[in-house]
């Protein structure tokens, strides 16, 4: 036994298509910090680890190898990133206790796979978060991210394993420290990490979060999302891919306030022979088979009853109660609340801080 209960709660997955506000525009988030960890994993909340777009001259004339240095690479895992553990250490040296009532803390992955939940199958997108509610806050953190792509995940496909580095190999040849630096090497992990912490409003709900950030244009002055994906062939092929993986982009990138994403598109082999710049805040509309409103509504009717299921509980540190959400067929999420303390995510140290345990800003 797991030491669940259920209090037979769910919530229905549906598509509400309705203004989302006399704009008629997802709203835009606010930037409130940033973080940068570098390759020896040393966190500071600057810019340190920014990177600045290279772009190339001719977007329709490239010739990139992502599978240069692949032999060479330095395995590296991500479990670190997955977690909200940044999201903390953040907010205990920039918020005051009193400052957290009521904000939903996470980061964008979580964030974007909720907003494309109703377009996305159950078979590509089973998800399970746990909520805890310390500080007047609901943290939300994943965990047992599953889906049926697990297996071509493995290592025996061979395009799929690759595909990792090669998208950091992209990030690499497109992107400097400094505007005036000489090209990277080519060994991987040569730099580290840059995540912007932002702020965005859901009518009622005040969302905080971490989300990596690809390059910096200085000549828009904007942030840039570096993608890469395999030519499309066929129009089944387009379809898909104008489905669901511009959903994804579009959902990432505007929960990032991030305005282009450059996508290079490669053959089997690691090569990019073309690129193309999406512009995020012309992504979304009416051709596609999916709606920006119904993401809107989607995230904020599931965070309005988030809240409701877990306030009742009251304060974590009161009585160590996590609430688990998950997506449990296509159309439903379930509800359950646990004790288990591979759920409980939260350091000791951040329940215990008070009021003067932050730093003031």
């Amino acid at each position: 036994m797991d030491g669940r209960k259920s209090d037979g709660s769910t919530f229905p997955i549906r598509r509400i298509i309705k203004p989302i506000s006399e704009s008629g525009q997802f709203p835009s988030p606010v930037k409130r910090g940033h973080i940068s960890v570098d390759r020896k994993m040393n966190i500071t909340f600057d810019e340190s680890q920014m990177r600045y777009l290279k772009r190339p001259e001719d977007q329709n004339n490239v010739s990139l190898n992502l599978d240069d240095g692949y032999e060479d690479r330095e395995e590296k895992s991500e479990e670190f990133f997955e977690n909200i553990d940044l999201m903390i250490k953040w907010i205990s040296e920039n918020l005051a206790t009193s400052e957290l009532n009521n904000l939903v803390v996470s980061r964008r992955g979580i964030l974007t796979d909720i907003m494309c939940t109703p377009f996305n199958k159950y078979s590509h997108s089973q998800w399970k978060i746990a909520v805890i509610l310390q500080h007047g806050a609901y943290h939300i953190c994943r965990f047992d991210r599953n889906n049926k792509w697990e297996e071509v995940q493995k290592p025996h496909n061979r395009v799929w394993h690759k595909s990792y580095y090669w998208g950091w190999k992209m990030e690499q040849l497109l992107t400097e420290s400094k505007p005036d630096e000489p090209d990277c090497t080519k060994t991987q992990g040569q730099h580290g990490k840059y995540l912007l912490v932002n702020q965005l409003n859901i009518n009622a709900h005040s969302l905080v979060f971490n989300c990596e950030i690809d390059a910096y244009d200085e000549n828009t002055g904007s942030f840039v999302e570096i993608k890469t994906k395999k030519h499309i062939s066929s129009a089944k092929e387009d379809d898909i891919f104008k489905r669901f993986k511009l959903l994804q982009w579009w959902a990432q990138s505007q929960l990032g306030g991030v305005k282009e994403i450059l996508c290079g598109f490669r053959d089997n082999e690691g090569l990019v022979t073309r690129m193309e710049s999406f512009q995020t805040s012309s992504i979304s509309n009416s051709e596609l088979p999916w709606n920006q409103k119904v993401c809107f509504h989607f995230l904020e009717n599931l965070l309005t009853w988030i809240k409701k299921r877990v306030s009742v509980t009251g304060e974590f540190s009161d009585n160590r109660i996590v609430h688990l959400f998950e997506r449990s067929d296509e159309d439903t999420i379930s509800h359950n609340t646990t004790t288990e303390p591979r759920y409980q995510f939260l350091p000791e140290r951040y329940l215990n801080i008070g009021e003067k345990g932050h730093n003031q800003h």
